[in-house]
């Protein structure tokens, strides 16, 4: 029993729209070689980034923005990423963020616009 050829994948990328013209029964194939070459895009990509490019990302640790800010460290946590300093990297199954880093460029840009007060309020 002969299987037919795999789906053109230099087709479907010039054409996406030819996705509708493949068989069903070929759909779950053409996705893992999809998600395939995805993968292994991403890890060059991710290769050639780290060669040429530094982290451009400092970032201050909950302490010191508390400090900056004059506020306690459960009030950064808390309205870290309604006042645009914060940037959640991971979150539990619930949502809550577990893993947050605060970028100097974030924070320097909102103490140009901080609002007057303790802290607590939104930048203008």
């Amino acid at each position: 029993m002969n299987d037919p050829a795999p789906t053109d994948l230099h087709a479907l990328l010039d054409h996406p729209e030819q996705v509708a013209q493949v068989p069903p029964a070929e759909l779950p194939a053409l996705a893992l070689r999809v998600a395939a070459l995805q993968t292994a895009i991403a890890a060059r990509l991710h290769s050639v980034v780290s060669e040429y490019q530094g982290d451009d990302c400092d970032c201050f640790d909950v302490d010191e923005v508390s400090h900056r800010l004059k506020c306690s460290i459960d009030l950064v946590r808390e309205r870290g990423e309604e006042w645009g300093i914060a940037k959640v990297l991971a979150r539990d199954t619930r949502g809550r963020p577990t893993r947050v880093v605060y970028p100097k460029a974030l924070l320097r840009a909102y103490l140009q616009v901080k609002p007057e007060g303790n802290g607590r309020g939104k930048p203008a």
